[in-house]
């Protein structure tokens, strides 16, 4: 009976031991009524990135697009970008034909699944005004970008990111050929 006895009290202290390394958050209590933060700074909500691409020879190309998001919250970003586009070629006669394209975007990504998202984006571009009379003439043309991708983590702070988009306002001027495929990375804080 005495061992019994000191049997039951042993696995009362041992399973007492066991439930005190619980870790379940607390319920609810005066001191504990805000929820918890998605971050805990402004710099944890940024986030930097964009795309770089060259490649050279008869025809040279050089694109520079970097940008800069702020996560609203941990599926919605917005944010902003440059564009900056070099392009020149020589033909096989010797002319050189050269131009360049840039200006800025906007754009606001929510995340559908934890690597992929929807976005919606504006670009606002100075382009080679081709139909115009006036030799060198430049115009501004917006194209509205639909479309999402996929974004492939390389750290924690950091991600590669893969996307198409459709320009739904397309003319005759605007630089990209729809479907625009464009890969590139974004690194936070």
């Amino acid at each position: 009976m005495k061992s019994n006895l000191i049997y039951l009290v042993f696995l009362i202290l041992i399973s007492h031991s066991i439930f005190s390394q619980d870790n379940r958050p607390l319920a609810p209590t005066s001191s504990n009524t805000l929820a918890p933060k998605d971050f805990d700074n402004f710099t944890d909500r940024l986030y930097f990135g964009g795309n770089v691409g060259a490649w050279f020879g008869s025809t040279t190309y050089i694109n520079a697009s970097p940008l800069v998001g702020c996560k609203i919250n941990k599926e919605f970003s917005i944010g902003a970008g440059i564009v900056y586009n070099y392009f020149s070629q020589t033909d096989s006669y010797g002319r050189k034909f050269t131009s360049t394209v840039y200006g800025g975007n906007i754009f606001a990504r929510y995340l559908i699944f934890e690597n992929a998202f929807a976005q919606v984006g504006w670009d606002r571009l100075s382009v080679p005004d081709f139909f115009s009379s006036v030799k060198n003439s430049r115009v501004w043309v917006d194209n509205i970008l639909l479309g999402g991708g996929y974004r492939q983590p390389f750290s924690e702070r950091g991600s590669f990111v893969a996307a198409i988009f459709y320009n739904i306002n397309q003319s005759p001027l605007s630089p990209y050929p729809n479907p625009i495929i464009q890969v590139g990375f974004n690194v936070g804080l």
